[in-house]
């Protein structure tokens, strides 16, 4: 079973300046996936997708050599991971490397364990036509929630379901952010809907935070000290 995994790390954010390479707790946030990645010792190639000479440099320090740069026509604000992935592993295709797996791990998911990377790899084995995601669930039950109106007044998501008691809801779970796993036919596909094949690894709900802004970040390394 070969696998290869794709780290993207293009520079440009917007909310959080310079965000794969900010430092988190004394190091480059994305020096953490690099290790985790090279850790839990279930890829056979690594590569950082970087449009960035600097990002380049600072990742080449904690992990391996970025063998080549992102091109800007897939380096955009709406660029889906899915292109990114495909044009790696299409590199890599030319030169007559093949894999089984194709993987995406976030730059900024500081709090994964190699456990988790483990027991996806082996759901993904175990389900060789199906796409495994990072899922968690949801702090708070979903039927729960309002939205506030064009009168600016509450209004239930669902009529009355925000009367439910939260042990008669079934437990909901939301796309955790940090990881999926591909079985390599997949892209022989020019188009597929990744929703019909989607099997979920549950990360724990204390081990689990979007990045998105400097308030996040700083939960982020709170929690991250405490583990």
């Amino acid at each position: 079973m070969r696998r290869l995994l794709v780290i993207p790390a293009r520079q440009g954010s917007k909310r959080i300046k310079n965000k794969n390479i900010k430092i988190f707790c004394g190091k480059p946030i994305i020096a953490y996936s690099l290790k985790l990645a090279k850790e839990c010792k279930i890829f056979d190639t690594i590569h950082i997708s970087t449009d960035s000479i600097k990002i380049k440099k600072i990742v080449e320090k904690y992990g391996p050599k970025v063998e080549f740069l992102r091109p800007k026509k897939i380096s955009g604000d709406y660029t889906p991971i899915i292109s990114v992935l495909r044009y790696v592993y299409d590199y890599y295709k030319k030169k007559k490397i093949f894999f089984d797996e194709i993987w995406s791990l976030s730059a900024c998911s500081p709090l994964l364990k190699k456990i988790d990377l483990i027991r996806a790899s082996r759901l993904l084995r175990n389900n060789k036509k199906r796409i495994v995601l990072s899922i968690t669930e949801y702090s708070t039950p979903i039927e729960w929630a309002f939205k506030i109106n064009k009168k600016n007044y509450l209004e239930p998501i669902k009529k009355s379901s925000y009367k439910l008691r939260s042990q008669d809801i079934p437990k909901k779970y939301h796309d955790a952010g940090a990881f999926v796993g591909i079985p390599v036919n997949f892209f022989s596909k020019k188009k597929f809907d990744f929703d019909k094949y989607y099997i979920g690894n549950i990360i724990d709900k204390d081990r689990v935070i979007d990045i998105d802004n400097i308030s996040d970040w700083k939960i982020a390394e709170a929690m991250y000290k405490k583990i």
